[in-house]
């Protein structure tokens, strides 16, 4: 069961992005997105941003603290979270799991790592770090274009009976990811991912974004559920607060 939990955990990525059809694979790059296509994406782009609060309500956030709760579909347990993030790209996430243990997920900005009951280890793969480097990223939502090299619209799409616009983003390394944008309110309602799992390399995840609420004029999915291919894992947030005081060390691997 601990072993089960701890792959999950090491498969994703949970500052408070929380942030997210499965992910095309294939190595092969888009097509150069036209003049009228790249506008499009923009526009899609720029009404997302507004529809969060604006450019200026995100660029107040320098820093904040989450507390929640986390069940999954594999397992009967119900265990909890804080989660810590400050400009630039530092986070931390504290996961507890009723009768196992506590896991500690930390970025201080160069060191990724991850303390669990058996230890403390740092993973600094080129392709690891772009991640996590991305994933810190996320939660400043006026920064999505600058996560890829290249965006391209691949067109309207239904998606839970919503009209949607799909935008596949292309990073710098790793496989393509998928954007799903409402129609009608402009929010950003599932994200395809990959991450990657020391275990079973490139690991697909459908991030559902849900329960949209405003904090500081900012707009932050309350809850988020991130499906894999044989489970799912459901992230409620109970209480968030902007540009806390922090201090560095927080986010230090462990001695």
């Amino acid at each position: 069961m601990t072993k089960l939990i701890l792959q999950f955990i090491f498969c994703i990525c949970l500052p408070l992005q929380l942030a997210c059809g499965r992910l095309n694979p294939s190595a092969s790059s888009p097509p150069t997105p036209t003049p009228n296509q790249a506008a499009l994406v923009d526009q899609i782009l720029e009404r997302h941003r507004d529809a969060i609060g604006g450019q200026a309500a995100i660029d107040r956030v320098m820093s904040y603290k989450a507390e929640g709760t986390f069940e999954s579909s594999f397992l009967p347990i119900r265990g909890a979270f804080s989660s810590w993030g400050k400009e630039p790209h530092k986070t931390l996430t504290v996961i507890e799991f009723p009768k196992i243990g506590i896991l500690r997920k930390g970025f201080d900005g160069k060191n990724r790592w991850v303390e669990t009951p058996a230890g403390t280890f740092t993973d600094e793969s080129p392709k690891e770090m772009a991640e996590v480097e991305r994933d810190a990223e996320v939660y400043r939502a006026g920064r999505i274009k600058d996560l890829y090299y290249r965006m391209t619209l691949e067109g309207p799409a239904k998606l839970h009976g919503r009209d949607v616009y799909v935008v596949e983003g292309e990073p710098e390394k790793g496989p393509k990811e998928k954007l799903f944008f409402d129609k009608e309110n402009g929010l950003l309602l599932r994200w395809d991912m990959v991450r990657r799992d020391p275990r079973r390399g490139n690991v697909f995840v459908k991030i559902h974004l849900d329960d949209y609420r405003e904090v500081d004029g900012l707009k932050v999915p309350f809850k988020v559920r991130m499906a894999f291919e044989s489970f799912s894992v459901t992230m409620r947030i109970d209480e968030l607060k902007h540009n806390v005081p922090i201090d560095d060390a927080v986010f230090e691997k462990p001695g």
